[in-house]
């Protein structure tokens, strides 16, 4: 499986291999993890931070109809791998210290104009990343076929659809620091039988 690292602006800390030539001895000679279940396709990356020893890392994949790819995040230590079902942000200089993002199903991953985020987005959901890590998680916006949309810059902006018969592409607004709609036609109900999802780091 190919990927390619997505900088997006961002400076990352680190140089990413993909898929790197195995050893014939079996041994990689660094540090090695392993994320995700069983899986016929794996992603195999070789990191070298700048401030650390390299690692090697084995994820589990899922790629049909879904995202997968390595992004470069605010923080310059550290990586996203969007695996398909889930993205895990990654520490580079501590590669164990990984953490799974909560939204499963990934479709879209992007820094929105104007902004110093890194937004990620399922079929429903998204979530967003700044130079601490894990911002925050949106509640459910759409009922489905959810895009992070273009707009003027400092926002963050998402297209789907709000009614379980698909319709025209609602848009609506997310304020960059809470994770909040600000704008658009909303429809909270969508949350009434989901448990709690909106989450942002304390303090916002």
């Amino acid at each position: 499986m190919t990927a390619a690292l997505r900088e997006l602006g961002f400076r990352p800390a680190y140089e990413v291999q993909v898929n790197p030539e195995f050893p014939p001895s079996g041994d990689w000679g660094v540090t090695e993890i392993g994320v995700g279940g069983d899986s016929p396709e794996t992603l195999v990356i070789k990191v070298t931070p700048s401030a650390a020893e390299p690692w090697v890392g084995f994820f589990a994949c899922e790629s049909r109809g879904l995202l997968v790819g390595l992004y470069a995040c605010p923080n310059p230590a550290h990586l996203l791998v969007v695996t398909g079902m889930e993205a895990f942000l990654v520490p580079v200089n501590q590669p164990h210290g990984h953490q799974a993002l909560s939204i499963r199903a990934l479709t879209s991953a992007d820094r929105p104009n104007g902004t110093d985020l890194l937004v990620v987005g399922s079929f429903t959901h998204l979530a967003a990343i700044d130079a601490v890590g894990l911002l925050w998680v949106t509640d459910r916006l759409f009922t489905d076929e959810l895009k992070l949309a273009a707009g003027p810059p400092g926002k963050v902006y998402a297209q789907g659809w709000c009614h379980s018969i698909p319709s025209d592409l609602e848009l609506l607004t997310i304020d960059p620091v809470t994770g909040r709609v600000i704008a658009g036609n909303w429809d909270p109900s969508l949350t009434t039988n989901e448990r709690k999802r909106r989450w942002h780091r304390d303090g916002l």
